[in-house]
């Protein structure tokens, strides 16, 4: 939903009546140890990776990053608006999408898992996996996430997909099965390596207050 913020605060400040509640955010500076940190991409469950790239390519005009093949059973996309200025305006070759990625705002990943019980209707409710931060230091990060009380799900240097508690979170949100089943496990198995490459093993996972994911990456990356 979009309105005026503009029209909005000079009707308050003028006093007008208004029908509703309106707050002009007025935060103070944000905490020095958060300088660099940002909002890098959401992650979406999808069911079909060449409909979707598509779709967000032709209707969206988004640019395709990559594709990653980690299984047979698993498929991981990414993509982005061209950021050399507002799209269209500032053309990136694939090449200099993918070296940029964890300097960029705004890009989409997408999961397509093939397994039986991630098949749903779409809806808002169950098809966001994730969202994706970016900081300077993971190490700092972490630190600055357990003083803080942060409810860590994954901690950088590790990749663990045996049967758990907060495996299973990560496992669900990345549109993985039961990983208590035979065929699960042997399907991570089958992509650790291609998350290895990928620098998932360094990745943090945090969870908020209501339990949305968020992939913590470094602004310079240990893998693609």
């Amino acid at each position: 939903m979009a309105c005026n913020h503009a029209n909005l605060a000079r009707r308050a400040e003028s006093n007008e009546t208004l029908p509703f509640s309106y707050e002009q955010g007025n935060d103070s500076r944000a905490d020095p140890a958060t300088e660099g940190y940002f909002i890098n991409h959401v992650a979406l469950l999808i069911s079909d990776v060449n409909a979707t790239r598509e779709w967000y390519s032709t209707v969206l005009g988004m640019r395709h990053v990559f594709t990653f093949d980690l299984a047979e059973k698993y498929v991981i996309m990414y993509m982005a608006h061209a950021q050399g200025g507002r799209n269209g305006t500032g053309f990136q070759t694939g090449e200099e999408l993918v070296r940029d990625k964890n300097n960029l705002a705004g890009l989409v990943e997408y999961y397509q898992p093939d397994a039986a019980s991630k098949k749903f209707d779409p809806t808002p409710r169950n098809t966001l996996s994730h969202m994706g931060l970016i900081v300077p230091d993971l190490a700092k990060a972490q630190d600055r996430f357990d003083e803080l009380g942060v409810t860590i799900i994954k901690r950088a240097g590790v990749l663990d997909f045996s049967p758990s508690t907060t495996n299973q979170l990560i496992a669900s949100a990345w549109g993985i099965d039961d990983l208590a089943k035979n065929e699960t496990q042997q399907n991570t198995a089958a992509m650790k390596p291609g998350l290895e490459i990928m620098g998932f093993p360094e990745f943090i996972i945090i969870a908020d207050p209501d339990g949305n994911l968020f992939e913590v990456q470094a602004l310079v990356p240990t893998g693609i």
